[in-house]
C-alpha cells in the first residue's frame, strides 16, 4: 500500500467522524492464538451503535518461504466474504497474491511485488475488480541516514493518477513524518505526524489538512504495564471540538493475545 492510500484512509475516516457527529460509536474485541503446526488463528467481533455485529475468523500458516492466510468476515445479515492469500520469498523479493470473494461469488484479486536493493525498497501492486477493471500503484522508499524518502503513484482504470511524496525522519526517540498527496485535479492533502517513545509510553500527534485548508488533529498515548498495553486517543475537528475518543486494551497471556477497543463520539455514544 502506497503512502497515497495510507493517507486517503485516515482522511476519509476523520471527515466521516466530523459528518457523523456524536452518533459514531463502535467496539471491537479480537483474540489471537497459536495453534497446532505453528499457525496463528484470529477471531474478532465488531459491534456498532445499533447492535449490528460483524465477526471475523482467520488462520495464518508458514511453510518454508511461503505464508498462507485464509479468512472469513460475516455481516449481521449472515452473508460472508472469504479471502485467501499467499506470500512467498525469493532472495530479496516478496511476491503476494490474494483473492476476496463476496456472497454473490464475485471476486477481487490483489497481486504485489516488493523488492529490496541496497537502501531502496520498491513495491508495485494491482487490484482487479469483478468487472476486470484495475487499480495499480507503484512506490519507492529510499533510506539516507536517519531519513527515508518516499514517492508513489496510484493509477485508476481511466489512467488518472494520484501522486504522493513523504519524508520520514528519526531524531533520538522521536519519529516525524510529513507527506503530501495530490489528486489528478491538482488539489492536495497534507499530513504531519510525530511519535515519541519514553520508558513504556508512546505518544503520537498528527494533523491532516484538506484542500480547503481545514485540519483534523489526532492525539494518543500507548502505555505498557507488564503484558498489557492501554491506549487512549482523541480526534479534534477544525473548530477545535473533540469529535471522537478511542480506548483500547491489548493483553498477551501465553500464546494468546486479546484486544478490545471502543470508539465513541463527542457525546460519549
Amino acid at each position: 500500500m502506497t503512502s497515497a492510500r495510507l493517507t486517503a484512509i485516515p482522511v476519509a475516516a476523520a471527515f466521516l467522524v466530523l459528518t457523523a457527529g456524536p452518533t459514531l460509536a463502535f467496539s471491537r474485541q479480537s483474540t489471537w492464538a497459536q495453534g497446532a503446526g505453528g499457525g496463528v488463528s484470529r477471531q474478532a467481533t465488531t459491534t456498532g451503535t445499533a447492535g449490528r455485529t460483524f465477526t471475523g475468523q482467520s488462520t495464518t500458516m508458514r511453510q518454508g518461504n511461503a505464508i498462507t492466510r485464509q479468512g472469513t468476515v460475516t455481516g449481521p445479515n449472515g452473508q460472508s466474504i472469504t479471502n485467501q492469500g499467499m506470500t512467498t520469498r525469493s532472495g530479496n523479493t516478496l511476491n503476494h497474491e490474494a483473492t476476496a470473494t463476496g456472497p454473490n461469488g464475485r471476486t477481487v484479486t490483489d497481486q504485489r511485488t516488493t523488492s529490496l536493493q541496497g537502501n531502496t525498497l520498491t513495491r508495485s501492486n494491482t487490484f482487479t475488480g469483478p468487472n476486470g477493471q484495475s487499480l495499480s500503484n507503484q512506490g519507492t522508499w529510499t533510506k539516507d541516514g536517519n531519513t527515508v524518502n518516499h514517492q508513489g503513484t496510484v493509477t485508476g482504470p481511466n489512467g488518472q493518477q494520484l501522486a504522493s511524496q513523504a519524508t520520514l525522519t528519526r531524531s533520538g526517540n522521536t519519529l516525524s513524518r510529513q507527506a503530501t498527496t495530490t489528486a489528478p485535479n491538482g488539489q492536495s492533502v497534507t499530513t504531519q505526524s510525530s511519535s515519541t517513545a519514553t520508558q513504556g509510553t508512546l505518544s503520537h500527534q498528527s494533523g491532516i489538512t484538506g484542500p480547503s485548508g481545514q485540519t483534523v488533529q489526532q492525539a494518543g498515548t500507548w502505555v505498557r504495564s507488564g503484558n498489557t498495553v492501554n491506549h487512549e486517543g482523541t480526534v479534534t475537528g477544525p473548530n477545535g471540538q473533540t469529535v471522537a475518543n478511542t480506548q483500547s486494551t491489548t493483553t498477551a497471556s501465553g500464546g494468546t493475545i486479546t484486544h478490545s477497543a471502543t470508539v465513541s463520539g463527542s457525546a460519549g455514544q
